[in-house]
């Protein structure tokens, strides 16, 4: 939130007041940048303090935004359109992650296609958000009328579809990272220590999104969103747009020191599977006026099953930082 927001002329004798701003994300690799931003005080030297929270699940993001208990949040691209159509005129900063979901299975059920999921149960996290809505597009895609005879185990947030595969109350979930490196990690341990069952990656969600949809190829899952009012600041948001793409180069370039640093929110996670994060999402922070060609296909895409699914139309000009 913002505390302070004057702006005072250094050259008068006066001092810049300190401005507060959080920052907000999902415990997953698109709130990397802001947690090192958050740590490495990277707008210090323009007076702006900035401070990292975690959401885990849509449902608190939702009230964390319309209650304005953040400034600036990563968030799915579908969900800050809805935000936006539904009054709540935030503004999308950039699309940052295009490739960050995954199925995994046991080893012994590895996947060849969706059409091996006929008949089987599969944990998907958030039931009518970006994870649950892209696998239902790819199942209606591939397996057309069959694709009701998948049985979809929803969870209420991404810690409980991991913990689902690795109990084997599931062989199958869609995991985004670092959960799928977590899981992975995870079972490789327990098999050392002959327990549990081994696991390995099934699928790349973006390639087979890509194989399925050719004419809308890209997926732009999530981003940076700024709050109403700080998105009336376009000096602020310009800041902190270019913080967030400095931050996530510097963690592709320095995965250990970044671990270090996610770990201060993530102090469970494992180290190994945090690295092992990094270096399979590809960060490409793309500012959301030049990813607009790409999310209106993804947006018209969507809305052809459920135009709710984006607030029931594309969103207005205004809506692209």
């Amino acid at each position: 939130m913002l505390l302070i927001s004057p702006h005072v002329n250094a050259g008068d004798g006066a001092h810049h007041d300190k401005r507060s701003f959080t920052l907000a994300g999902p415990g997953a690799v698109v709130s990397y940048p802001l947690m090192v931003m958050a740590q490495k005080k990277m707008l210090s030297q323009q007076h702006i303090a900035l401070e990292f929270v975690q959401w885990k699940n849509p449902q608190q993001l939702r009230a964390m935004v319309l209650g304005g208990q953040v400034d600036f949040t990563a968030m799915p691209s579908n969900l800050a359109a809805t935000f936006y159509n539904r009054g709540h005129k935030l503004s999308l900063v950039n699309i940052s992650i295009w490739d960050i979901m995954s199925i995994v299975s046991q080893q012994g059920e590895r996947l060849a296609d969706l059409h091996a999921l006929i008949g089987q149960e599969i944990a998907v996290p958030f039931k009518n958000d970006m994870p649950s809505i892209v696998f239902k597009e790819l199942l209606n895609a591939n397996l057309a009328n069959k694709a009701s005879q998948v049985k979809i185990r929803n969870s209420h947030n991404l810690a409980d579809t991991a913990q689902l595969l690795l109990a084997s109350k599931v062989k199958h979930a869609l995991l985004i990272e670092p959960l799928s490196s977590v899981v992975l990690y995870q079972a490789n341990k327990n098999i050392t220590q002959k327990q549990g069952v081994s696991l390995v990656t099934s699928f790349n969600i973006s390639q087979l999104w890509q194989r399925s949809f050719p004419n809308s190829p890209k997926l732009p899952q999530a981003g940076l969103v700024a709050n109403i009012p700080v998105n009336q600041d376009r000096n602020v948001v310009k800041s902190v747009n270019q913080a967030y793409k400095a931050a996530s180069t510097w963690c592709q370039e320095n995965i250990a020191e970044c671990v270090k640093i996610v770990r201060v929110y993530l102090p469970k996670m494992p180290r190994e599977a945090l690295m092992s994060a990094i270096e399979k999402t590809a960060i490409t922070t793309v500012d959301a006026k030049l990813a607009k060609s790409d999310l209106e296909s993804f947006y018209r895409l969507l809305a052809k099953s459920d135009a709710k699914r984006i607030g029931n139309k594309l969103p207005a000009e205004g809506f692209y930082f």
